[in-house]
């Protein structure tokens, strides 16, 4: 009780004070002290007080049912984003997976994704597409295999027996020849299609995640009451972002594959890095590093869409050595370097260990393939040499360091 009075005793001055003080039984009362003062003559002061607890109690019982809310609410968030998340990306990661086997040779595969009005159902349908084509294309160009051979026997025989008419015999086998290389770089071209569509479902799936987040923070905001216009504007900007990345990657594939027949100058790094972006998300998959190297800006003439083609090749090659070895740190180079007279050379190296030297000079034959069977068509690597060798005016060659294997492309800048 002493120190009860000595507190209060403490409080008494010339201005309005006030304290938190135990009395008696009640730990906690808010005493609160007024001064009287009247005609310049202290009076006294008006203590008065009175206890907390119910206040106490009240924000006690404000703070538990915000935290429950909180709890509730973030629970019905993480349950409505796991079934979003899984509708969208679960078509994108079958679509993917599809186009993993299509690229290993298997062409009975088809997606069964229902019928959708949206970029989904497009590429569905796109993919179904496409899978028949290729199986298409390589039904006519092993039925051709077969008629050309049976041809060449017979071509042979009459040359044996008759001896005549040998150039225009020639001739016609030349343009069956060609005609033969085309059905190669037409199946070549699908099945780098089908990469590519794996490429594009695994660039998608962050992009899509990260907007069906965005819909989740708007949904969640606008039941709380808080959906205000700053918060609307940057969710539609981000959003739109999003979109427009998604957009690119559609603009890159379109631009990969268009058809071009003119040779045309083209910048061979900015060639390379819109290629290697395609593959980015495949790479990123796998864990494997990939580093351009270019001093400077250099320009040649050739088939932009070809060159193309064959750096993908050799960067498809790379990435499937590295995860069938299951290197630690796998990684990818391409150095592009400007030489003496005029010399371009473009070197594709990884760190897989090398490639056999008993096959060395085998791997640009055409369907030689180390794969497993269902899992390559063996014409990459000869396809890539074609259009260096015959398009480009070029040479491909390739040999081993300590490292791994060195895959490179030689061309004359300017097209010289």
């Amino acid at each position: 009780m002493d120190k009860l009075v000595n507190d209060m005793a403490e409080l008494e001055g010339k201005d309005i004070t006030y304290k938190i003080l135990a009395v008696d039984s009640i730990p906690r009362v808010y005493h609160f002290v007024y001064p009287i003062k009247f005609s310049g003559i202290e009076w006294g002061w008006l203590h008065i007080g009175f206890s907390t607890e119910q206040y106490d109690q009240y924000i006690k019982e404000m703070y538990f049912q915000i935290v429950y809310i909180i709890a509730i609410s973030f629970v019905i968030i993480l349950i409505m984003g796991y079934f979003f998340a899984r509708w969208i990306s679960g078509p994108v990661s079958t679509i993917s997976q599809l186009a993993t086997q299509v690229a290993g040779g298997d062409l009975t595969v088809r997606s069964n994704i229902k019928p959708r009005r949206d970029e989904i159902g497009i590429l569905s349908d796109s993919f179904n597409q496409m899978v028949d084509s290729l199986m298409l294309s390589k039904k006519h160009l092993e039925n051709y295999n077969l008629e050309l051979e049976t041809q060449v026997i017979k071509r042979t025989h009459e040359l044996a027996e008759l001896n005549k008419d040998l150039d225009q015999k020639i001739k016609d086998e030349v343009a069956k020849r060609q005609k033969q290389e085309a059905l190669l770089i037409h199946q070549s071209r699908l099945a780098a299609m089908g990469e590519m569509i794996g490429a594009i479902a695994h660039q998608w799936r962050q992009p899509l995640n990260a907007l069906g987040l965005v819909l989740q923070n708007v949904q969640l905001r606008y039941k709380m009451d808080k959906l205000d216009d700053d918060f609307m504007v940057n969710s539609m900007e981000k959003s739109d972002r999003l979109i427009q990345k998604m957009s690119s990657t559609i603009d890159d594939f379109r631009n990969f594959f268009k058809p071009n027949k003119h040779s045309e100058p083209f910048k061979i790094n900015e060639v390379v890095r819109s290629t290697t972006d395609l593959l980015e998300a495949q790479l990123k998959n796998n864990n494997i590093t990939l580093n351009i190297l270019c001093e400077e800006e250099i320009i040649i003439n050739g088939l932009q869409g070809e060159f193309s083609q064959v750096i993908l090749n050799l960067i498809n090659n790379a990435k499937d050595i590295l995860n069938e070895r299951q290197i630690p740190q796998p990684t990818i180079t391409i150095e592009i370097k400007r030489k003496p007279n005029n010399l371009i050379t473009i070197t594709v190296r990884d760190n897989a260990g090398g490639i056999p030297e008993n096959i060395i000079n085998k791997i640009y034959d055409p369907y030689f393939t180390t794969k497993e069977e269902g899992k390559g068509t063996g014409i990459g690597l000869y396809m890539s040499k074609m259009i260096v060798e015959n398009n480009m005016s070029g040479k491909l060659w390739a040999f081993n360091d300590a490292e791994g294997a060195n895959l490179v492309i030689e061309v004359f800048d300017g097209g010289q």
